[in-house]
């Protein structure tokens, strides 16, 4: 059935992430890897098509967060090696292995679980190790992983493919204890026992190290905002990377009101001259945050208006400016470029006091995902 959506949607375009991809790939060493982070759903982005994008155009490994996201992808027909960042819980060993997946490890456990399940389904099954050098959050003690390394080597069912970590304050280039992590994990490869034709991936990078940390990037990256095109840094960055997200809706009714009258709920704002205001069929239910209420913008005709009153669930609202033109149909832009104006997620994130992360993955399911063709 085809049935007619409401007029708020997100425009993905594929051709911006393969040209970021294509970016960060001519600005990183050839013999650095690229695992492409699309947990999350992409972060918004869409898992299955920007997935295909990214396998079509090379990347070397895709990065999800949980079993479920990598199933969807092998669903959907993605080949691609697919790092499960969050490991697996009891019960998903044979899961893992037969859609040939490479799990996280973090507990000693998890390495006995899962060569058992390879030797009784006879495959071969890879891990990587993460190690904890400083976030304090999964991994193991960097101190500690020569204690494992026995369990890591000793079998032709689950064997150790390589190692990582994760930097806790990357985006600050001249907080100290990026170095001492780096340094951490610098160590732990250097205790590890050398095995000669050994196939090792190790890597600590994420978009913002990438960025900040050019000499510890390792065998591979893992970038997630830069595919996408943002920023992770409140500095310029020499990576040039352009956001392939718009947010859009249309206006669904136009209303003249009296001056001092309240709009929305618990009447935040009053408005201060006869005006006319504009509903929006868009709300907080979508991912516009109802932190944006009465001091987030949109844009019209290319011209930045207000958001007033309280965002609510389903429906915003906003106030037209004198002698501009509305009228029922025309296309607001939420997030994204109308003319000369610009709303970026960087500034939706401020706004919200958050970081564009959250934003990204704050929009609703029920919000239409339009993608471009021809990639």
């Amino acid at each position: 059935m085809n049935t007619v959506r409401r007029p708020t949607w997100i425009e993905i375009d594929l051709n911006q992430i393969k040209r970021n991809f294509i970016s960060l790939r001519k600005f990183l060493k050839r013999n650095v890897r690229i695992i492409a982070v699309v947990k999350a759903d992409a972060y918004g982005h869409g898992a299955v098509p920007v997935a295909k994008c990214l396998e079509k155009i090379g990347a070397d490994v895709l990065a999800v967060a949980i079993l479920e996201e990598a199933l969807e992808l092998r669903s959907a027909g993605i080949k691609s090696p697919i790092l499960i960042l969050n490991g697996f819980w009891p019960g998903q060993e044979k899961e893992i292995i037969r859609e040939k997946l490479t799990p996280a490890i973090f507990r000693k456990d998890m390495i006995k679980t899962l060569r058992q399940e390879g030797e009784r389904l006879g495959i071969p099954v890879g891990y990587y190790l993460k190690i904890d050098t400083g976030m304090t959050r999964l991994g193991f003690a960097h101190s500690r992983v020569n204690q494992i390394f026995t369990e890591c080597f000793n079998s032709r069912w689950a064997n150790c493919e390589g190692f990582y970590t994760h930097l806790s304050s990357a985006e600050d280039k001249n907080d100290p204890v990026n170095q001492v992590q780096i340094k951490r994990f610098k160590q732990v490869l250097e205790t590890f026992p050398f095995r000669k034709n050994f196939l090792f991936c190790n890597h600590l990078a994420n978009s913002a190290a990438i960025l900040n940390f050019p000499d510890a990037l390792f065998d591979a990256v893992r970038p997630g905002l830069l595919l996408y095109g943002i920023n992770p840094l409140d500095s310029p960055s020499n990576l040039e990377t352009h956001s392939a997200l718009s947010f859009k809706t249309s206006i669904i009714q136009i209303k003249k009101v009296d001056a001092g009258s309240r709009i929305g709920y618990g009447g935040t704002f009053r408005t201060k001259r006869n005006s006319e205001i504009a509903t929006l069929p868009v709300g907080f239910a979508d991912g516009l945050n109802r932190l944006l209420s009465n001091k987030g913008s949109v844009i019209l005709h290319g011209q930045k208006l207000s958001i007033v009153g309280r965002i609510s669930m389903d429906l915003t609202t906003i106030e037209i400016p004198e002698h501009t033109t509305a009228r029922i149909g025309d296309e607001v832009c939420l997030i994204g470029s109308q003319g000369d104006e610009q709303i970026s997620i960087k500034e939706v994130a401020d706004h919200c006091n958050t970081l564009p992360y959250e934003v990204l993955c704050g929009f609703g399911s029920r919000v239409q995902r339009i993608y471009s063709k021809n990639i």
